[in-house]
């Protein structure tokens, strides 16, 4: 229970219970691509504390399973129940979900995007975690510096769908970037496997035994990279074969430990959800400006470019570093 006595004088409870919020017209609907997972479960984390800041009702709820029509149902439950004044969502996909933010939207409901986005017409602002190149360029000079011999081989990209937001921008970067600074390095086509890791760890075993040449796995969500490191370690490949790619530092501290991975990049999570309430709350009060900079509590000032808000640079968690972060 998250109490804020200055403007309610009842608990609320964050997951979606009903509080004085609904009925001054301050309530969020905040929605991950999947719910239950480290990564958004992070984001929940940062998304509940800017509520209690900011003094609003947060709703968090999720597809259960790596399904865009869970999403679109929920959404669709969202705006017609009349109770939300913004709405937050990670998209699973673009295309699918951009007919029910828009639905939201004539029916008077403010749309934020984050961590993975919809079509632009089909939302006000975008909160992205660093830009489609920074994080690109972080996954693939990562691998080809842990290359021997540096930037030669055979590579893979292992990924939850080719049609998810995220990784389809930053699948086409790593290829364009490699292709122009690495032309001894071989970057194979992206090898899908939804959402669930044991999935993923199938695909990668598959990855390593089909290609006895194989010299790295770049994972392009949080569950993809444990995968494919559960993978290299059961197959007994540490250190012969690399794994990187953008993963939660809990999910990724034993791998990094035991020096099955070296690095992994991500951005705060926690800040994300942060930052992405801060930035629903001044859009239904209409006071997100297009271009510009914004003040996001203990974030500080945020810059607004073409209705995108960018939290900041990617982060490299290493051996030195990953037990500073619990998410």
């Amino acid at each position: 229970m998250k109490r804020i006595a200055a403007l309610c004088l009842i608990s609320l409870t964050f997951a979606g219970s009903a509080g004085c919020g609904s009925k001054q017209g301050n309530k969020i609907g905040f929605m991950p691509k999947l719910a239950g997972i480290p990564y958004f479960n992070a984001c929940k984390r940062g998304a509940e504390e800017a509520a209690t800041e900011l003094g609003v009702e947060l709703v968090y709820n999720g597809p259960t399973k790596a399904d865009v029509d869970q999403q679109i149902d929920l959404l669709n439950q969202w705006t017609a129940s009349g109770d939300f004044n913004c709405i937050a969502v990670a998209c699973n996909d673009p295309d699918q979900v951009a007919d029910a933010l828009k639905k939201a939207r004539r029916k008077g409901i403010s749309v934020v995007t984050y961590d993975a986005d919809s079509n632009e017409d089909a939302r006000q602002f975008f909160v992205n975690q660093a830009t489609y190149d920074a994080v690109a360029e972080a996954m693939i000079k990562t691998m080809a510096d842990e290359l021997q011999p540096r930037a030669t081989g055979k590579v893979a990209l292992l990924t939850s769908y080719r049609s998810a937001p995220n990784q389809s921008q930053w699948a086409r970067r790593i290829k364009a970037y490699a292709k122009k600074h690495y032309p001894d390095m071989e970057l194979l086509g992206e090898t899908e496997h939804g959402e669930e890791r044991d999935p993923g760890i199938a695909k990668a075993k598959h990855l390593i035994e089909s290609m006895p040449d194989l010299k790295g796995i770049i994972g392009l969500t949080s569950v993809a990279v444990p995968a494919a490191a559960e993978a290299v370690r059961q197959k007994g490949k540490k250190g012969k074969i690399k794994v990187t790619g953008v993963s939660t530092p809990k999910d990724m501290r034993d791998y990094i430990k035991d020096g099955t991975v070296r690095t992994v990049i991500l951005w705060n999570p926690v800040d994300l959800g942060y930052l992405t309430v801060y930035v629903a709350d001044l859009v239904r009060k209409n006071q997100m400006p297009e271009n510009g900079t914004i003040k996001a509590g203990r974030l500080g000032e945020i810059k607004v470019h073409d209705r995108e808000v960018l939290l900041g640079k990617p982060l490299l968690f290493t051996e030195k570093n990953i037990d500073k972060y619990d998410f």
